[in-house]
């Protein structure tokens, strides 16, 4: 990534000088807390609305978990060639920005374009549009379904588009690789008793990074006047290090009993001691999807599939789905929904067993009333439902039974 935004400093600033810009953004400003709940291991009565940024409301009103604003930049350099850059502060990572879109788009003909650099990874029916509220007619796309650490990368896409009668297709293959350092999820889920495992030593807090390489993938898309759908599939290699730490006990007087611990973090030359890999940490991914849309004349239906299978030590799968109905007026959208995600173990590691191990589901009504052209007021109830203990296994979703009511006003420019 580094080496591509080098290349564009050094190339580009002569033909930007000619390029036609067009500035466009969108935000959210979004409240919420827990009406009533159980308290989760960790204590607390909360409600996980961001899987990847971890964020999640209390039994305080809080407006400081989803609330963004993002600016795009797109330069079209000529009229093959355009540029574009994407901004998002989140209040969630202290309103610091980041770059989550940059990218080359390069168009071969009419029907097909490449597109170089870093951009969404196309694995959710919504993954476009996913931060974009103003986009879909709830507050947030559900957080049990859409959680993955990684949702950009770094890489190269072919996308080809054709038609067949009174259908459009869209076709799209791509590659590449994502790294996201000092990964929340470790810390969040750690005290609340589950992962991250490494292979010897302590975990250090706040040290976790995830490596997705090798990313390869397809997509197609397919719509006429009433049905959008999408499948996709990608594999990739995940990686999870994190610096740990040592506790030596050491028998300072030789009478063969160890007398002192001495805490051990770096190695010989000072650099931190990483730890390495195996079964739990590092392992090929699959991730395979169907979602779409389907348009009748007073409701519309929206879904998503997506199975994820993990050549770890367990055999994991993680078999999740979404389904809306919204009722169709230009003004007033009410929408219910139900989503549910379950982890499934299918192979004996360590004489732990095999099965379900982990099972939760979320219950949404709302109503989203549009304000004007281009902005929504949305109103919405969340109920979560942990389902996933199963005696005598050992509940793998650290989750609490919550409900949760939130306010959002979404806006695009």
């Amino acid at each position: 990534m580094k080496f591509f935004i080098i290349i564009l400093l050094f190339c580009l600033p002569t033909t930007l000088l000619a390029a036609e810009f067009k500035v466009s953004g969108y935000g959210s400003i979004v409240g919420g807390k827990v009406l009533s709940g159980q308290k989760d291991p960790a204590g607390e009565v909360e409600f996980q609305v961001d899987f990847y940024d971890y964020a999640y409301y209390d039994e305080d009103w809080a407006w400081d978990k989803e609330s963004k604003v993002a600016l795009q930049l797109v330069a079209s350099i000529n009229e093959r060639l355009d540029a574009t850059i994407q901004l998002v502060a989140k209040a969630a990572d202290e309103w610091s920005p980041d770059i989550d879109w940059f990218y080359l788009t390069y168009k071969l003909n009419d029907a097909s374009k490449i597109m170089a650099g870093r951009r969404m990874l196309p694995m959710y029916y919504f993954s476009e549009y996913m931060e974009v509220g103003f986009a879909y007619p709830w507050i947030r796309p559900p957080a049990n379904l859409y959680w993955w650490e990684i949702t950009q990368f770094n890489g190269l896409t072919y996308l080809y588009n054709f038609e067949l009668g009174n259908w459009d297709f869209d076709f799209s293959a791509f590659f590449g690789k994502e790294t996201q350092t000092k990964i929340k999820s470790h810390d969040f889920w750690r005290n609340r008793g589950g992962y991250y495992f490494p292979p010897e030593g302590v975990y250090i807090s706040g040290t976790a990074d995830v490596t997705w390489s090798d990313i390869m993938g397809v997509n197609l898309a397919a719509a006429n006047d009433w049905l959008d759908i999408r499948a996709s599939y990608f594999s990739t290699r995940y990686t999870t290090t994190s610096d740990i730490m040592f506790f030596d006990e050491i028998d300072t007087n030789g009478d063969g009993i160890a007398d002192t611990v001495i805490e051990r973090r770096t190695n010989p030359d000072g650099t931190p001691i990483r730890s390495g890999q195996w079964s739990l940490t590092d392992f090929d991914l699959s991730f395979y999807g169907l979602g779409g849309s389907m348009y009748f004349t007073y409701a519309t239906v929206l879904f998503d599939y997506n199975y994820v299978t993990y050549d770890d030590g367990y055999g994991s799968r993680f078999p999740t789905f979404y389904i809306s109905a919204v009722y169709n007026h230009d003004t007033w959208q009410p929408y219910v929904g139900i989503s549910q995600a379950k982890l499934k173990i299918t192979r004996d590691f360590d004489g732990f067993g095999t099965g379900e191990a982990e099972e939760h589901q979320i219950m949404t009504l709302g109503l989203r009333y549009n304000v004007m052209p281009g902005a929504a007021l949305k109103f919405e109830l969340n109920k979560f439902k942990d389902k996933g203990d199963r005696s005598p296994w050992y509940d793998f979703s650290y989750h609490n039974d919550a409900t949760l009511f939130s306010v959002a006003l979404d806006f695009i420019f």
